[in-house]
């Protein structure tokens, strides 16, 4: 038919293909206005030119106004494309990004980890983790039926390790607030348990950037990748049936030809990167349960772990804890396994380890007594006053200073008298209720303390009188002299 049409054709037309040009249905009123203000309405955000075939539907057809739309879907996305093409409509501008080819670290070095759910035929929602080698393309996938926390995620990755029969020397994770506490600038703060793990088994981290996927791509295609090859096609009904079907999966997945690189992951794996992978770590992490040592503590915050005993907080006494040894590190935990402390393992036998924070705590009850001291007698030199019997009284503080409240109780003194005498022992150093009575005595009666009486008018003699008596004696007693 086109050949025929050219074939019939007397001259060439100015414009070439005009004849072919199919009429444009849509572009006539009430139906031209009304595609532009829907299309100039959701400006902002993506829209379907089927969902706008439906707009005009309800819009002209169901109202009653007219039989049909003038042509169909495909119609109308023609129409919609000639309104953008020739400028009519503004075409939303492109967000461009430029991207570079990512080159394979080297072997053993990268380990990447997501998370992924997927929604299954009985309504249960199967979480489910992966972890991918960069260098060999081998996969790892957990499984559990609820969201992992950090522990969880711990116990996965360092399950992924033993599986593979080493640790890579690097994580790359994304800001999940599993691994993730907090970002600032660039300032990663990792949770306390996923920060102890990476300690533990001497891992570094690469946090990629929040709300961006593209930056971890290859482990992105593995959640996918998941989802479409396993979870499509099979019956799953509980958590079960994953766990029955995806070990034998994730073998027969690392034994393909991988399509990016062309190899199979399993076969590179062996031959090149499983001797890069630094050897596995003992890890708190482990799934034995019975790692867990249980211990009564009674009235001594202290647990025996080869001879030498380990310091726990006092608070722990008359209770039972658990700890557990991972690479020349103590562990303890409370009766819910929750963390308590850490002690590195003291390889002198018979000594004793304490933390600093596990330190009595001193008594506070010489605060009350200050407090009402302060109420009935304050002045200039009260806190200096208060300070030198701390200084000078720290184990028996409240002793001394209760001495002295009911001293004062007792003598019932005037404010001003009780000033002089504070005052007074502040400039001798006198922080001891004996030395305290002492003095206020004497400035009851008018006088200073012993030991700063000023002499103003010292007798003083010649030297030659001195020597005259020294001599006089020595020959008095027969000195020879």
């Amino acid at each position: 038919p086109t050949i025929r049409k050219y074939y019939n054709m007397n001259t060439l037309p100015e414009v070439p293909h005009q004849n072919l040009i199919k009429d444009k249905v849509f572009d006539q009123e009430p139906f031209r206005s009304a595609i532009i203000e829907i299309i100039r309405n959701n400006c902002n955000k993506n829209y379907y030119v089927s969902s706008i075939y439906d707009v005009l539907l309800e819009k002209f057809v169901e109202n009653g106004d007219y039989e049909s739309l003038p042509g169909n879907d495909q119609t109308l996305r023609n129409y919609v494309h000639h309104l953008i093409e020739s400028g009519i409509i503004e075409k939303e501008p492109e967000n461009r990004r430029i991207y570079d080819h990512v080159f394979d670290t080297p072997p053993g070095d990268q380990m990447l980890i997501d998370f992924g759910q997927e929604r299954v035929g009985s309504g249960v929602v199967i979480h489910f983790i992966c972890l991918l080698l960069r260098y060999s393309r081998i996969i790892h996938v957990g499984a559990q039926d609820h969201a992992y926390n950090a522990e969880e995620a711990c116990r996965a990755i360092y399950r992924a390790f033993c599986k593979l029969g080493g640790r890579p020397s690097q994580l790359v994770i994304d800001q999940d607030a599993v691994f993730i506490a907090s970002e600032t600038y660039g300032e990663v703060i990792q949770t306390r348990v996923f920060g102890d793990f990476c300690t533990e088994q001497e891992l570094k981290l690469w946090v990629c950037n929040k709300a961006d996927p593209e930056s971890k791509g290859p482990i992105e295609n593995v959640v996918g990748f998941v989802k479409k090859n396993f979870f499509s096609a099979r019956n799953i009904t509980s958590i079960d049936d994953v766990w029955k079907s995806l070990p034998g999966w994730v073998e027969r997945k690392n034994q393909r030809i991988h399509k990016a690189t062309f190899r199979i992951p399993l076969d590179v794996f062996d031959a090149v990167e499983k001797d890069s992978l630094k050897p596995i770590a003992d890890s708190f992490y482990e799934n034995s349960p019975s790692s867990y040592t249980p211990v009564e503590i009674h009235s001594t915050p202290y647990v025996q772990y080869k001879s030498s005993k380990y310091s726990l907080p006092r608070s722990r006494c008359f209770s039972t804890i658990y700890y557990k040894a991972v690479n020349n590190t103590l562990y303890f935990y409370d009766s819910d396994k929750k963390y308590l402390c850490q002690h590195a393992v003291n390889e002198c036998r018979g000594s004793v380890n304490r933390l600093e924070e596990h330190r009595k705590e001193p008594s506070t009850d010489w605060v009350s007594v200050v407090e009402s001291l302060r109420r009935q007698w304050s002045c200039y030199a009260f806190q200096q006053f208060i300070n030198g019997y701390k200084r000078e009284n720290p184990r028996h503080l409240y002793q001394q200073l209760s001495a002295i409240e009911r001293f004062l109780n007792l003598e019932k003194p005037e404010r001003e008298l009780v000033s002089q005498v504070m005052d007074q022992c502040c400039r001798d150093q006198k922080y001891q209720f004996s030395q305290f009575k002492v003095v206020y005595q004497l400035v009851k009666a008018g006088r200073t303390a012993p030991g700063l009486v000023e002499f103003n008018d010292v007798q003083t003699q010649e030297m030659s009188l001195y020597k005259k008596a020294f001599l006089d004696r020595c020959g008095t007693e027969g000195c020879g002299l």
